[in-house]
């Protein structure tokens, strides 16, 4: 699905497809199809499309941040340059659009392209948002919502809506995608703070390093004790690494953990009771297992 005529673009995608990863927006995909009886041949197209979309956003990213590796891997703009690294990902997406079109439903490229498009709106409200020390949670689960939520909830609406489900189903499966999609979110970001460098692959505290502020560090913002504390090591961006690990310390003594995983278990809990309206059997019990592993997380 990948083939690239050029040499430069076939070697860029297979270093993306030997990255590995979690592959978890093609396994809801493909689960959120079986739940509701699609047969996987017609689910699976769209299944690597919506991968396909991921990592075009991981290689963007990547060159946005000046990253120089991920999951432990030298980065496409690491080793081929900006350039190529951008045109890597704007082929991947069109190459997933191109299968959507092809193997998709109309409303399944409907629901991919609106996606995209509000992926972009969270990544433009993340970029003008570093650095806001009076960022508000409710500005923070909004960005979030967009930025990687509606992502999920789009793969499990297309499983859907391949299935023929009903309208009811379509609109439960995408509410267990929303809400998988923010507790993943606010995990991630509470990993960022907590997690093991070697599993991630990258340096614990990279988004304060990037000057983006996630929820735990808000939660110390928004309290009158410690907000002082953590303005003053924000003053300059990026912080330096004394600064970050200073944040870090709060952040990690000071109920901000508690206070991040009570949020993602919210969202989990509430992805759970979505799948009420769905059929039982193997896969919606996958998918609920799916949101259990949440909690147990490393990356």
């Amino acid at each position: 699905m990948l083939a690239a005529t050029e040499p430069l673009g076939a070697r860029t995608s297979l270093h993306l497809l030997q990255a590995g990863g979690k592959r978890i927006r093609p396994v809801v995909t493909l689960l959120a199809g079986r739940a509701l009886g699609a047969p996987d041949d017609a689910v699976v197209p769209i299944a690597a499309a919506a991968e396909m979309i991921h990592m075009a956003t991981l290689v963007h990213d990547d060159v946005i941040d000046g990253a120089h590796s991920r999951r432990g891997r030298p980065t496409v703009n690491a080793i081929w340059g900006d350039y190529p690294a951008v045109l890597t990902g704007d082929f991947m997406l069109a190459r997933a659009m191109s299968i959507i079109v092809d193997h998709g439903h109309p409303r399944v490229l409907k629901v991919m392209s609106d996606m995209i498009y509000e992926m972009c709106e969270g990544e433009i409200a993340q970029h003008e948002a570093k650095g806001r020390l009076d960022l508000t949670e409710q500005e923070y689960l909004r960005r979030i919502g967009k930025k990687t939520a509606r992502f999920f909830q789009a793969c499990s609406e297309s499983g859907a809506l391949l299935a023929g489900a009903s309208p009811a189903q379509v609109r439960a499966m995408g509410q267990f995608g929303y809400n998988l999609g923010m507790a993943f979110q606010v995990v991630d970001d509470l990993l960022d703070m907590t997690g093991d460098e070697r599993a991630m692959g990258k340096p614990v505290g990279s988004d304060l390093a990037q000057g983006v502020l996630t929820l735990p560090v808000i939660y110390l913002l928004q309290r009158a004790e410690y907000r002082d504390r953590v303005a003053s090591r924000l003053q300059v961006l990026p912080p330096s690494p004394q600064d970050i690990q200073a944040i870090l310390q709060l952040v990690r003594h000071n109920g901000a953990l508690h206070y991040t995983q009570g949020v993602a278990g919210q969202y989990a809990r509430k992805a759970v009771e979505s799948l009420a309206a769905i059929p039982p059997g193997e896969a919606s019990d996958l998918l609920r297992e799916m949101v259990g592993a949440l909690g147990a997380r490393s990356r």
